[in-house]
């Protein structure tokens, strides 16, 4: 397991699994299953379809669905056709994937007729007449809505081998959006160049044709995309499609399907192990499980879910980027979050003096590599602000190494908090608490959670004069703009919130204030 994939490109992935892997599953969606040349097969012609449609290379594709076949064909044919692919998380508001798809540009959006109680597609074709029709609409699903195409006709063009638009490692393929400073969301771009480094990590894992994934985890999301998806592919490795996460569901199919590795994040390993289902499922077949900083679950999950391994990663990071080794010691695997992968470097920086910190010193934690992103979609100045003049990423996060290289995670330079894996900027959700016409100013925290890591907290300042606030509906005046995981668990109405002299906002002191009083919702 030395030697390296020689893949360039994304589609040099899928051609890659289509040859040597042929007639083995790639995807198991429901009741049906298909192989890598019918994954293969699908793209192109899906590609063509895409071609036909008008998009050309540079072009940018979103694709807006839950896990479903159509989620992997359309990716790959996006990228075959020469597009930048835009995944959109299936929870934003119609505010949220307006933005997203106007920031990003994008000709067309590939969603769903419905998903769970909402019509994505007649959001997407709101969306559209919005921006006067310059959206192409593409709905997976028997009910195709006036004014929308039908992705069944578009991925049922002839297939015409050879057809592929070149494609260079240089090229961006993708398109992700993550919070950011600013309280806007900010699209990380990658190139194909993350490739080589993201595809060392089989080595680390010693993965190949004969491993199963069940993915529960969203592939609008880095880490099942390029971890899940991408990785997977390159390997010949079988992913079974989830829609959405169910504890029981997910412990049936690892069984069922013989799951060998388990990708989750702190929130589904602490429903699995909460599973009545867990003691009666068979879970002999797992090997590894990995999850980003689970410290206080590594032992209990490393008892059911084979080796259990910490991991760092980030959207600006094309998902996995340390990794420990499935034979170092527990101390190491469960303890530390591992070397760079392959290609990639890391450096930990004292803040004060801006020298290297020695082991055993926390710093800033910066990478340097192709796995990093090219850089964020139209903001040169956001872009300018996480990359020093030679190239070294700021991730914001603050680690340490070991005598023996490994890095261990210390903590967030900022705000940012994460609920149930998702990545919350508190400055987005205090301006969307801003608009509404009773609140003059916002704070939002983050404050741990038993099962979901953390939940938002937030403290709200009436205006002058201004009518109660009733705090029920302004949760669901919230609700009507971000996703679900951004809307605060709890809101505390408050006269003055604390400020410095020049107006910033002293979320110290409010953190002390839920202290002091003994919040009961905090866990």
């Amino acid at each position: 397991m030395n030697d390296e994939l020689p893949l360039e490109t994304v589609n040099d992935v899928l051609d890659h699994a289509a040859k040597r892997f042929g007639d083995r599953i790639a995807l198991v969606d429901g009741p049906s299953r298909y192989t890598f040349r019918d994954l293969h097969a699908q793209a192109f012609r899906a590609a063509d379809g895409l071609r036909a449609l008008g998009v050309r290379p540079g072009d940018r594709v979103a694709i807006w669905l839950p896990n479903r076949v159509e989620w992997c064909v359309a990716f790959y044919a996006a990228v075959r056709a020469g597009a930048i692919v835009v995944p959109l998380n299936t929870g934003l508001s119609v505010p949220e994937a307006t933005y997203q798809l106007a920031q990003s540009g994008s000709t067309v959006v590939v969603t769903a007729d419905q998903y769970r109680s909402r019509r994505l597609a007649e959001d997407a074709l709101a969306i559209s007449a919005g921006a006067g029709g310059g959206l192409r609409v593409v709905v997976v699903g028997a009910r195709v809505p006036d004014g929308a195409l039908s992705w069944r006709v578009i991925a049922s063009a002839p297939l015409a081998p050879g057809r592929t638009v070149p494609a260079a490692p240089d090229d961006p393929v993708v398109m992700l959006y993550t919070s950011g400073t600013t309280g806007l969301p900010k699209g990380a771009v990658h190139t194909h160049r993350f490739l080589p480094s993201l595809l060392s990590a089989r080595q680390r894992l010693e993965l190949g044709e004969d491993d199963c994934v069940v993915l529960y985890l969203p592939l609008f999301h880095v880490y099942a995309l390029m971890a899940g998806l991408v990785l997977m592919t390159a390997v010949g490795a079988k992913l079974v499609l989830m829609e959405r996460f169910d504890a029981a569901r997910s412990l049936q199919l690892m069984a069922a399907e013989r799951a060998t590795v388990v990708y989750g994040v702190p929130t589904t390993y602490i429903d699995q192990l909460a599973a009545p289902a867990i003691d009666a499922t068979d879970l002999s077949s797992v090997r590894v499980s990995i999850t980003p900083f689970a410290y206080d679950l590594s032992q209990r999950v490393s008892a059911r879910f084979g080796v259990c391994l910490n991991c760092f990663g980030m959207t600006e990071t094309a998902s996995m980027a340390l990794l420990p080794r499935l034979d170092d010691p527990p101390e190491t695997a469960m303890g530390t979050v591992g070397t760079p992968l392959e290609h990639l470097e890391a450096r930990i920086v004292d803040e004060a003096t801006g020298a290297p910190a020695p082991a055993g010193h926390p710093g800033a934690l910066h990478l340097r590599g192709p796995l990093i992103m090219r850089e964020y979609w139209d903001k040169p100045a956001e872009t300018a602000k996480v990359f020093d003049s030679d190239g070294w990423f700021r991730t914001g996060d603050i680690a340490q190494f070991d005598q023996y290289g490994n890095v261990s995670f210390v903590g967030r330079q900022g705000d940012h908090y994460r609920v149930g894996g998702e990545s919350v900027d508190p400055v987005e959700v205090e301006a969307a608490l801003q608009t509404h016409p009773l609140v003059a100013r916002a704070a939002v925290l983050g404050v741990p959670d038993a099962r979901l890591g953390h939940v938002g907290h937030a403290w709200v300042q009436p205006h002058r004069g201004a009518d109660v606030i009733d705090v029920d509906a302004l949760r669901a005046f919230i609700a009507s703009r971000l996703a679900f995981f951004k809307v605060p668990r709890s809101i505390d109405v408050i006269d003055q919130l604390p400020t410095t002299p020049s107006g910033k906002v002293q979320k110290y002191k409010l953190r002390a204030l839920l202290e002091d009083a003994g919040d009961s919702r905090r866990r």
